[in-house]
């Protein structure tokens, strides 16, 4: 999975067991820095709350296979 700014992903314990409970994050930044975990890297984004509404900022360490796509990517709209 490719991912980018703007993507609503799904993280859980298949992304890092410190998902315990599901957390939708939109995101803002996929980290340049490498990581010495392949396949790892730290991204970050804004949890959203059931309303799609954002309620935190985040940045978390994960497993990119492990982060599930929430429905089609979002384009912000141009005034």
């Amino acid at each position: 999975m490719k991912l980018a700014p703007g993507d609503v992903v799904r993280l859980t314990k298949a992304a890092s067991p410190q998902f315990g409970s599901p957390l939708v994050l939109r995101l803002t930044k996929i980290s340049e820095r490498r990581s010495s975990v392949s396949g790892w890297a730290w991204i970050e984004g804004y949890q959203l709350d059931t309303a799609g509404q954002a309620i935190t900022k985040r940045t978390v360490f994960v497993n990119l296979a492990g982060i599930s796509p929430v429905g089609p990517r979002r384009v912000p709209a141009t005034v």
